[in-house]
């Protein structure tokens, strides 16, 4: 369990919640909270967070695609 304050140290609390934030992003039904995950993964993840998330959503686009 980690003593931060995830209001005050966003980027922690991102860091430590990168891979359930990327699920959401991947396969969340509401839009807005995706949108709200993909901002906060933009603003405070690492930048290979980032690169990984642009990969996941070039292959969701694709997966897309082909189903019609």
């Amino acid at each position: 369990m980690s003593n931060y304050d995830p209001v005050n140290d966003p980027q922690t609390y991102v860091q430590e919640k990168q891979d359930t934030i990327i699920e959401v992003v991947k396969y969340g039904s509401d839009n807005y909270v995706r949108a709200l995950c993909l901002a906060a993964l933009i603003k405070y993840g690492e930048d290979p967070d980032i690169d990984r998330l642009k990969k996941e959503i070039a292959h969701l686009d694709e997966m897309q695609e082909e189903l019609g």
